[in-house]
């Protein structure tokens, strides 16, 4: 101020306006620097600018330097906004000034621009600037900051900020519209008048000056310039602004097509970004300059828009754009986003768009099904179809990823209006897309699978192309259902709950049907993987879609509904408005038409058994009881829902890939009534009504074949009437086997059985015979019910039922054979004997026949007379007792043998001698017959092969021989065993004076020839197999295969081979003998017991002859073997050790030296496993019983030591699995933890102990089949036990070479807890029993320290010897000691001590056999003979003899063994001592 003196008022105040106000808090406020503006903008400052000025300046500076906080320059701003408000009141041309100094600095900022380092900050600055006018003055009505500030700064500067396209500046400018408005803000104050004259101008600057710049410009100020054009949006003309923007967007797009430049995509993104920061607007609510027109979304719907919308289908190829702004667009993101610019029918149009997009994909497919759920999804379309090209396929999968996509991200905008059909079919497209998808991938999976070929032709190399465009269609496919997979996953339930209730009808029904034609056409994949794989498409979808019950079933029906091809036996109908079915006895199928069935039915069982019974055949909610289920009419014996026929159905079809009634679908219905909620409702009456209908419409099969003794799956499989096999199998699994039944079912079963017998007095000829096959199932669960004494209606009314039938059959007997037809008798002796049930039961070595009834005493006399008039039939029409000429059918002969084993099992104590001696005739006839008949095939089969003359020959000559047997010759055999265990079972439970005439004289004899028949007939079959298998194995196999179809009968030859005595096994034995077969008997065991089509019953058999006298003479080495009867001792020793091998038969060689290598590699339960195991186990039992002192022994162990590897204990602890670090199932101090050891390995550590024990494996082979892991490792463990029993040495051997320090410490944990003990309790007991003392030697023991005390004296010498044995004997060496000696050098006793040690040590047997050996070496000794120079002992280790072979030039006498060993290991025959040659 001192440099103003003598000026006017005005410039002072000029001057601190401009100095001060302007130069020092403006720039301060704008963070500018002074000295810079000065050197790079010299106009800047005024002309008056004076020294001061400078320092001043200078000032600004430093502090500029200061990084001020922010609320400094908030207090700064507001401060010149309150002077500038103030000089506006009382100088205003002051304001006037202050303004343009204020202007050319904005201006100056705008035009430096990005040359500014702080240009953001300034900038910044400024829109804090105008905010604070905003509050503090605009909004109290002053109108100068509009006028005097922001409209010049705009009119000045907007050219500038369109061309530096800055989105600071862009947002500044933002803000001033938000503050002053932008019809105030572009437009002269006087140009706007109430008349709204102002529009038109308005809008010209709007579309001139503002959409092509918004629209058009850098993509960082893109976002920036569409906000600003929004702002500029007025209420008045609304409408027009927004046409304007949007014609503008169109007619650049077209441009840009027109012209064939690639910013299509941008324009759309212009579009994406303006709507969706339109629905940020009005979803937040900050529309504030658009309360009426713009408030609501459809305010913004324009028809060109939805145009824009619906035409981006045609676009090839969409892009991210086009999905970006139909989402934008459409919205529905989420359910609360219900913001849509597009009008009700542009919707739709994008919806159809969508589905057609969706099923173009399914023409696209191989599979003939996709075709007719494309009609399904499109039927107007299907008419259409043609065949894709390449390119067109790729572009079908572009868009129905495009699609997808679309539909994915707006799903709740499409589904607005779902009371179309088209939301519901897209909904199925996305399932059947995915569904397509998972069977073509599945289709490429079983392709790779296949085997691969061997050379690549040149048509090969010309249908790769084609290949490579498969592979990469399955790509795009499985892209495109992975990302519907995980859509369909990401749907909460609420979703499916809230569609509407014919949006669910129609999904539910387009997926029925689309998944019955997947089922039915599809023919590149198998049966049973196409149903696991549809039903799990079925399963997935209900599991996500909600539908409720009556929904549910309506599905249901659908897609079990009928059609040409399904059913074919049994057809729903309606009769009286009830349900009902219709039956087909022999539909006229195709072979088309029966494959499309089997596949429906193998999907049906598949949805049974992933969903459950009660739903989808009786249609009862799951989890649900039908007392809380409105929707069941349980006064029903079905629900209203059922779908009962389909079980029939299922039934009849008996078999289909995959599954069957009896082993998949019958479960089902079992598991349903086991656990079933809604008793009222029962499909039983129903099942067995239909059934049983259907069953009497047609001639039954011949009940007298039908093995109801044995019955099972098996024998029911051979019923030929479908009706009638499901019938049986139906009662068979829910009476006999499950016991599930009601006694109302049975009764009305039963009575309608006995209402349709009788057709006015006329017989039924089709109820009589279907009348057996029911009574033999449910006879005998009723029979318990009677034995528990609770009679009722239908036990007393099935007992007077069988006293009618009884007297039927008897009055057709006590007619002459010319009087009365065979059928009658036939059909009548039928239905009395499947009255009186047999039950044959028992395990693999025995079985025995249960008699399941209470007979009264009316039955029993009736029985009696019965068989008096069948024998006197019999009598009269067989040939050899009678001159009638009738002869007996087959048919009534076998039920009279079927008759003679009820007799015998219920009226024994009352047959007369007569009676018996008819019994024996009968069974001996058929017995007799059977040998004969395998003795017949025995001889075709050895000829074969001696005279054959090439491999194909041999195969078609066995083929034909297997064939060959009559079943009925079988069958009548079958029926005679089981009478003849029938007596064996009876002789054992009475006692009578009838019983005692057929245990002695005549029907002994009798008896005894039988057993010798049935032994004849087992050694004749296994010789059978045994000169087949010299052929090869599949020669072996035919006659194998031949038994598998009889095994009930050869079941029961096995039982009775067993029970044979020794001199019945011995004639059969010298009855095969002299037959001059070129295999034996042996042989022939062998092939049984390792068949490659085994029968338990058999092998058991077998092995159990091959153990007993006199076959186990035989059974284990081949007949040119040393025997010590045969050879001397001294003979025996000198003979080398190469001529002295044992050699075991090659059937059990083969196995016993299997390199282990190979058969570890094996699964548990594989064949060659478990023939090895038992090999091993004949081999240990027949060393069991061979005597301590025999040659034959020390040749076996000798055997096993040298050529069999040890390494067959690795097999054996593969199936005892020890955890590790458990310590096998016990603690460091030894004692049990079962807890620790897993089923496997219990149940291998009790039989080792218990073989160990009873020194037996026979329980354990007994109970191998049928095999199974449990059973292995029990055969396991007690081979192990026996091994270290019998074979202490060479288990030895094979542990200390164990490199698995966690497995030998487990075994040795599990051997010290569970083998140890017995054995060393035993090995105690040998001592102190076989060990004899004498004056010169004795034994003592010492069980608590595990030690045995040998002293040895002679004359004044003497030693004690003590053998400690360790805790996990014999695993671990046993420690010699010498505690005392007498009269004895140290190098003698340390020899008598060695020796000992390598006795006890080398040992395969007993320690008390090794101490006896020991002893006799010492009493050699002292008898003067010379010990071996070659292992310095007199008793060789191992077999025990004297040197014998000596030199003939030094005399030294050595061992065998000995010597061969030295010979073999040195490569020379020379003297060891004089290597004089030997």
């Amino acid at each position: 101020l001192r440099n103003s003196v003598g000026d006017s008022s005005d410039n002072i105040h000029n001057r601190l306006i401009t100095n001060v106000l302007v130069k020092i808090v403006w720039h301060d406020y704008l963070q500018l620097s002074l000295s810079k503006n000065l050197d790079t903008i010299p106009g800047l400052l005024s002309e008056e600018a004076t020294t001061d000025d400078h320092q001043l300046s200078h000032k600004s500076l430093l502090v500029q330097n200061v990084r001020l906080p922010i609320y400094y320059y908030q207090d700064l701003g507001k401060c010149i906004v309150e002077i500038l408000d103030e000089i506006s009141v009382a100088e205003s041309h002051l304001l006037e000034v202050a303004c343009e100094s204020l202007l050319r600095d904005y201006l100056d900022i705008v035009h430096q621009g990005e040359k500014l380092s702080k240009f953001q900050d300034h900038v910044d600055q400024l829109a804090s600037f105008f905010c604070s006018l905003d509050l503090l003055v605009v909004q109290n009505g002053r109108t100068w900051p509009l006028e005097n500030l922001a409209r010049p700064l705009v009119i000045h500067s907007l050219p500038a900020i369109k061309s530096m396209d800055s989105p600071s500046l862009v947002k500044l400018l933002l803000n001033l519209v938000e503050i002053f408005g932008p019809v105030h803000l572009f437009l002269k104050y006087s140009e706007k008048n109430d008349d709204k004259s102002y529009v038109e101008p308005y809008l010209n600057v709007f579309n001139s000056d503002f959409v092509p710049w918004c629209l058009d410009g850098k993509h960082i100020t893109c976002s920036s310039k569409i906000d600003l054009l929004l702002s500029l949006i007025q209420e008045e003309c609304f409408f027009d602004q927004w046409c304007l923007i949007i014609k503008y967007i169109i007619a650049k797009q077209k441009r840009s097509v027109d012209d064939k430049i690639s910013h299509t995509n941008d324009q759309f993104e212009l579009l994406t970004l303006i709507l969706q920061k339109v629905r940020e607007r009005i979803a937040g609510g900050k529309l504030r300059n658009l309360q009426r027109s713009g408030s609501l979304p459809e305010h913004w719907r324009h028809d060109l828009l939805d145009s824009v919308a619906v035409s981006v289908f045609c676009d090839l190829p969409a892009t991210d754009s086009h999905v970006h702004f139909l989402c934008a667009a459409l919205g529905g993101s989420s359910q609360d986003d219900q913001v849509c610019f597009l009008s009700a029918e542009a919707v739709c149009k994008i919806r159809e768009s969508i589905l057609k997009s969706l099923a173009s994909v399914l023409t696209t497919s191989t599979f003939e099904w996709t075709r007719s759920a494309h009609f399904l999804l499109l039927p107007a379309e299907h008419e259409h179809l043609k065949l894709l090209g390449e390119q067109s396929l790729l572009a079908n999968f572009e868009m129905a990823q495009f699609a997808f996509q679309v539909f994915e991200r707006s799903l709740f905008a499409l589904r607005i209006h779902e009371e179309d059909s088209v939301f519901s079919h897209i909904l199925a497209a996305l399932f059947i897309i995915e569904w397509e998808c998972s069977m073509a991938l599945t289709l490429e999976e079983e392709n790779d699978l296949e085997g691969h070929k061997e050379e690549i032709d040149a048509e090969t190399l010309l249908c790769n192309s084609s290949d490579d465009r498969l592979g990469a269609t399955v790509h795009l496919k499985a892209n495109l259902a992975e990302h519907i997979h995980a859509f369909r996953q990401s749907l909460i339930p609420s979703f499916w709950n809230d569609l509407r209730s014919d949006t669910l009808n129609r999904l539910a029904n387009i997926l029925a049907q689309s998944v019955r034609y997947s089922v039915f056409d599809t023919r590149d994949l198998g049966i049973d993987r196409t149903a696991a794989l549809c039903s799990e498409w079925v399963v997935d979808m209900l599991r996500l879609v909600c539908l409720d019950h009556i929904k549910l079933q309506s599905f249901y029906d659908i897609l079990l509904s009928e059609r040409e091809d399904w059913p074919l036996w049994v057809k729903p109908s309606l009769q009286n408005g009830h349900a009902s079915v219709k039956f087909q006895c022999e539909p006229l199928a195709t072979e088309e038409t029966e494959l499309k069935h089997q596949r429906f039915v193998a999907f049906v069982d598949k949805i049974v058994l992933n969903l459950s019974f009660g739903e989808v055949i009786l249609g009862i909610p799951r989890n649900q009881h039908c007392t809380t289920s409105s929707s069941i009419d349980v006064t029903s014996p079905v629900s209203s829902f059922s779908r009962a026929w389909v079980a029939a159905e299922m039934i009849c079809t008996w078999k289909w890939k995959g599954g069957s009634a009896f082993s998949t679908f019958l479960p089902s219905l079992v598991q349903y009534m086991k656990t079933e909620s809604c008793p009222e409702v029962s499909i039983m009456p129903f099942l067995l009504d239909t059934l049983l209908e259907g069953a009497l419409m047609h001639e039954s099969s011949n009940w007298a074949l039908f093995n109801v003794w044995h019955l099972s799956d098996s024998e029911i499989d051979k019923i030929q009437d479908r009706f009638l096999r499901a019938l049986v199998a139906l009662l068979f699994t829910t009476y006999t086997k499950e016991r599930i039944w009601r006694e109302s079912d049975a009764l009305a079963l039963f009575e309608k059985l006995l209402g349709s017998l009788f057709v006015s007095s006329t017989v039924n000829r089709k109820c009589l015979r279907t009348l057996p096959f029911v009574m033999s199932t449910i006879i005998k669960p009723l029979t318990e019910k009677m034995k528990s004494g609770e009679a009722s209606s239908c036990t007393d009314l099935m007992g007077e039922s069988i006293l009618s039938w009884l007297n039927e059959a008897i009055s057709c007997l006590s007619l002459s054979p010319r009087e009365v037809t065979q059928q009658d008798i036939e059909d009548w002796m039928q239905v009395v004997l499947s009255c009186f049930p047999l039950e044959i039961t028992g395990g693999t070595a025995k079985l025995v026949v249960k008699f399941d009834r209470e007979i009264s005493d009316a039955e029993t006399s009736l029985l009696l007379t019965l068989f008096s008039r069948y024998r006197a039939f019999y009598a009269s029409a067989d040939p050899s007792l009678s001159s009638s000429g009738t002869s007996l059918s087959k048919t009534a002969e076998l039920l009279g043998v079927k008759l003679t084993a009820v007799m015998v099992g219920y009226c024994c104590t009352k047959l007369g001698e007569d009676d018996w001696c008819f019994v024996f005739r009968i069974l001996r006839k058929w017995i007799e017959s059977s040998v004969l008949l395998v003795e017949e095939m025995t001889d075709g089969v050895n000829d074969a092969v001696i005279n054959r003359t090439s491999a194909e020959d041999i195969l078609e000559k066995l083929k034909l021989i297997a064939c060959t047997p009559e079943e009925l010759t079988f069958t009548f055999a079958e029926s005679a065993l089981v009478t003849l265990c029938c007596i064996n079972h009876v002789d054992s439970l009475h006692e009578s004076q009838t019983l005692q005439l057929i245990r002695s004289g005549e029907y002994a004899e009798s008896n005894d020839k039988m057993m010798e028949n049935v032994l004849r007939l087992f050694l004749a079959s296994g010789v059978s197999e045994a000169i087949a298998g010299s052929c090869s194995e599949e020669a072996s196999s035919i006659i194998a295969s031949s038994r598998v179809v009889y095994l009930h009968f050869w079941e029961l030859v096995a039982s009775f081979i067993i029970d044979a005595s020794p001199q019945i096994r011995g004639c059969a034995l010298e009855s095969v003998k002299l037959w001059g077969l070129s295999k034996d008997s042996v042989s022939g065991l062998y092939s049984i017991l390792f068949s490659s089509e085994p029968i338990s019953h058999l092998q058991f058999a077998a092995y159990s002859l091959l153990m007993s006298e006199p076959i186990c003479e035989v059974s284990l080495v081949n007949g040119e073997n040393p025997q010590e009867s045969d050879m001397d001792q001294q003979s025996i020793e000198s003979t080398p050790d190469s001529e002295k091998a044992l050699c075991l038969r090659d059937e059990l060689s083969a196995l016993i030296e299997m390199p282990t290598s190979g058969l570890a590699k094996t699964d548990l339960i594989a064949r060659d496993r478990v023939n090895v195991f038992v090999a091993w186990a004949l081999l240990l039992s027949h060393l069991q019983r061979l005597p301590l002192s025999s040659t034959s022994r020390a040749l076996l162990l000798s055997y096993v030591q040298d050529k069999i590897s040890p390494c067959i204990l690795d097999c054996i602890f593969q199936h005892i699995p020890l955890r590790s670090g458990s310590g096998g199932g016990a603690s460091a101090s030894g004692k049990k933890k079962d807890a620790e050891l897993v089923p496997e390995a219990k149940a291998a550590a009790e039989a080792s102990k218990n073989a160990i024990v009873t020194c037996s494996l026979l329980p354990y082979v007994e109970s191998l089949w049928p095999v199974g892991v449990l059973e292995m490792a029990s055969l396991a463990g007690s081979l192990y036990g026996m091994m270290i029993r019998l074979l202490p040495s060479y288990v030895r051997t094979w542990f200390t070479g164990l490199r698995d320090r966690s497995l030998s410490s487990s075994i040795e944990s599990l051997t010290r807890v569970w083998c140890s003990p017995p054995l060393l309790l035993d090995e105690f007991c040998q001592v102190k029993e076989s060990v004899y003392a004498d004056e010169t030697f004795s034994v003592s023991v010492n069980r608590s320290a595990y030690e045995i005390i040998a002293t040895y004296k002679k004359e004044e010498t003497g030693i004690d010897l003590v053998i400690r044995l360790p805790s996990c004997y014999p695993l671990r060496h046993v420690e010699v000691e010498c505690t005392r000696s007498l009269g004895i050098s140290e190098v003698k006793c340390r020899k008598w001590l060695l020796s000992l040690t390598s006795f006890v040590r080398n040992q395969n047997g007993a320690v008390a056999e090794a101490i006896q050996t020991w002893k006799k070496n010492f009493d050699k000794e002292f008898e003067g003979v010379e010990e071996c120079p070659i292992c310095y002992s007199i008793l060789h280790t191992s077999n025990h003899g004297l040197p014998r072979l000596a030199c003939k030039t030094c005399k030294h006498k050595f061992h065998g063994a000995c010597l061969y060993k030295w010979f073999s290991t040195s490569n020379k025959s020379t003297c060891p001592l004089c290597q004089t040659p030997f």
